[in-house]
């Protein structure tokens, strides 16, 4: 045989070969899909009625029967009906949609009232916050505020204070006190004037080293300067630092004292970066806390942070308390609900209607005859009754599917699949679907 032979023999053996591949392959598929289609095709040709059929959703078309049973997994065997080439929108039995317990509701038009849930910590207001330092040199000889944390109110005696300068300074109002006093009646308007000049130039200068109305009087009144001269509080508030004891050298400048005030107490709270619109200055914020169980604590936004946290994706809203008992303390974590404005119009419907998908949110319109179909829709802000807003892909009016929407989600996904797939299509240009009794699964 020469090779001219051999190679017509090859040829002839390969096409046999990719011939008998190539039927396998379609009685393969044919009996793959033949099962879910033989009694659709068989129904279309002899009734308008389709025959009853009957599937394992988790088996997939190849477990179509046209009777109930066991599946090939053990599986109760549930029915299924058929649904348009389309692969998305499906029509289910009514009898079957009543087993899935389907629920509706209408797609309305109304005011949301939102409240933005966050968690803040009770800080100290800045405004509140007074440092005590002096504008001269000198020693402690009694210090009166001695207990860091501390109640003081304002104008009680926090330290007395040995200075040189201040002696000066307290010898020079009582002298010009004295030279008013010794002025007779016949003393001129000038020289008066000039004595009353003399008197209030002294006390200026003790006000300015930050010395008490109270304390200057009485060196007005004294016959000689006191030794210590007593400085008073400002503010009513709480010790929060100490940084002296009695027998302390003080030099000017130097930061002795800081005394908080706790009768106004500001709340931190992050709210997340999706919630910043709704958030204005002046809204309501109420706070409880598991330290004071039972009562809550209301104040309004004050200031909102230009920036948000990179890290966390959240913005900082600060509110004000009064907290005139003291009961806020700082460091305390507190549950805020901060009380947005309510939006005054807006397509609305309850929460469960929405699948999220993840990449998407899809309702499904319930329409006559046991008709559905699903709808990409995008959603706003979320209402305290449990209203989703609709910004776009519902109407007034519709009807939305609100509980057993998940099991039409996967007859509407496998009819998208078959469709793309192109199997199962009978000879009415329809094609079986899988029942709605499967597992949820989301529609992509």
């Amino acid at each position: 045989m020469n090779n001219q032979t051999l190679r017509n023999a090859a040829v002839i053996i390969g096409a046999a070969i990719l011939g008998g591949v190539i039927v396998f392959a379609l009685e393969s598929g044919g009996s793959h899909g033949g099962n879910a289609t033989q009694g659709a095709a068989s129904t279309a040709a002899g009734s308008s009625q389709p025959k009853p059929q009957w599937w394992d959703p988790m088996l997939g078309p190849s477990s179509v029967s046209d009777h109930p049973g066991k599946s090939a997994m053990g599986m109760d065997m549930v029915p299924y009906t058929r649904a348009p080439a389309s692969g998305a929108d499906l029509t289910v039995d009514p009898a079957v949609v009543q087993n899935m317990g389907v629920q509706t509701a209408s797609v309305t038009r109304g005011p949301l009232q939102v409240t933005i849930h966050a968690v803040g910590l009770f800080k100290l207001p800045e405004p509140g916050l007074h440092d005590i330092s002096l504008k001269m040199g000198g020693w402690i000889d009694k210090l009166y505020a001695d207990q860091q944390g501390m109640h003081i109110g304002k104008g009680e005696p926090l330290f007395a204070l040995y200075s040189p300068e201040l002696q000066v300074a307290a010898q020079e109002l009582i002298s010009a006190v004295e030279s008013r006093r010794s002025l007779g009646p016949e003393a001129g308007t000038a020289l008066r004037n000039e004595s009353e000049n003399l008197i209030a130039s002294a006390r200026r200068r003790l006000q300015l080293w930050d010395i008490d109305e109270q304390e200057i009087d009485a060196i007005a009144k004294a016959d000689r300067p006191p030794r210590d001269v007593v400085f008073r509080s400002p503010a009513m508030g709480h010790l929060e630092e100490k940084m002296i004891v009695q027998g302390s050298a003080v030099q000017p400048g130097m930061k002795l004292l800081n005394i908080a005030d706790h009768t106004t107490m500001w709340l931190d709270a992050e709210v997340y970066e999706a919630q910043i619109p709704l958030v204005k200055m002046g809204q309501t914020v109420e706070a409880t806390l598991d330290a004071i169980p039972g009562k809550s604590f209301t104040g309004k936004v004050t200031f909102i942070y230009p920036h948000v946290d990179h890290m966390t994706r959240t913005l900082m809203v600060r509110a004000t308390f009064d907290n005139p008992d003291f009961a806020l303390k700082p460091g305390m974590y507190a549950d805020a609900n901060v009380i947005a404005e309510p939006v005054g119009d807006a397509i609305q419907v309850p929460q469960e209607a929405v699948i999220d998908t993840g990449t998407k949110q899809i309702a499904f319109i319930a329409e006559s005859g046991g008709h559905f179909s699903p709808k990409t829709v995008r959603v706003g802000i979320r209402a305290d009754d449990g209203k989703l807003q609709i910004v776009q892909g519902l109407q007034v009016g519709e009807t939305v599917v609100t509980s057993g929407q998940f099991l039409l989600d996967v007859e509407s996904r496998t009819n998208e699949a078959i469709a793309k797939l192109g199997g199962g299509v009978n000879s009415t240009g329809s094609q079986p679907s899988p029942p709605a009794a499967a597992q949820p699964a989301m529609q992509q």
